[in-house]
């Protein structure tokens, strides 16, 4: 389905991001991979490019755009932002070192990629440009004890939306996967442990109408669906992937 296309994925050396970079792979395209550790990777083929890159940075994420742009010869087909962290934060916790380092991750990071890669996806070989940004189904709640994540997703979903407006000859499309089975939520300076997080998954997984919690392959599927030409008339739009769990919200 994507054989000879250009990919861009932040945030590709684990969880939803890597999910992606396999699926693009064994489906034909090459694709530079933005991320900090590389051990995940290192049975991908040589259509994984890597690009070290700490998206919370704009001067390294000039330097990666520089690389997409030599590597790809001024071209690209699909950019897809999956960077995120987990960024605890409350309304009386909050500094302005966190919400710094929050914004600079979670939304100023796909506005300077987005600004960079897009004259290189007007000149899509594939004539099929697109960005993917992934959102939160916590863009569809209110959030005290992760205020940043919440405040950034909901942004996010906003931000595509002007994108699709903005960025003409290219469509913008987000995704908004439930809880999913990550290492964001367990990793160093997570807001949980690796006990809580699977009694949080427990918990959530009884609630949800499908009755379990999502894997990244799965969210891959989606979003690649909306990076394929069978999405071809979808833009601007934001596709809520949370196995029904907004349905039981009060």
């Amino acid at each position: 389905m994507f054989k000879g296309y250009k990919v861009a994925i932040t945030g590709a050396t684990s969880g939803i991001g890597l999910a992606t970079a396999k699926r693009f792979i064994n489906e034909g395209a090459t694709v530079i991979g933005m991320g900090r550790d590389f051990k995940n990777t290192s049975n991908l083929s040589d259509k994984f490019i890597p690009c070290k890159c700490d998206v919370s940075i704009p001067g390294e994420i000039d330097k990666a755009c520089a690389f997409i742009d030599e590597t790809f010869g001024g071209e690209l087909d699909i950019f897809v932002n999956a960077a995120g962290a987990a960024t605890p934060a409350t309304l009386t916790s909050i500094t302005l070192e966190s919400f710094d380092a929050g914004m600079h991750l979670l939304l100023l990071a796909p506005i300077l990629f987005g600004k960079s890669l897009y004259p290189m996806l007007l000149k899509s070989p594939q004539q099929n440009a697109s960005i993917i940004n992934i959102a939160s189904v916590d863009s569809r709640r209110v959030l005290q004890d992760d205020m940043l994540y919440n405040l950034a997703k909901n942004a996010c979903v906003l931000y595509t939306k002007q994108q699709a407006l903005g960025f003409i000859g290219v469509r913008c499309n987000s995704i908004s996967p439930g809880v999913t089975d990550t290492p964001m939520l367990s990793r160093e300076g997570s807001i949980m442990s690796t006990e809580q997080k699977q009694e949080t998954f427990d918990a959530i997984s009884a609630a949800i109408p499908c009755g379990r919690i999502a894997q990244a392959d799965e969210v891959a599927d989606a979003l690649t669906f909306l990076a394929s030409t069978d999405a071809s008339y979808m833009n601007g739009a934001d596709l809520l992937m949370d196995g029904g769990l907004t349905t039981t919200l009060k």
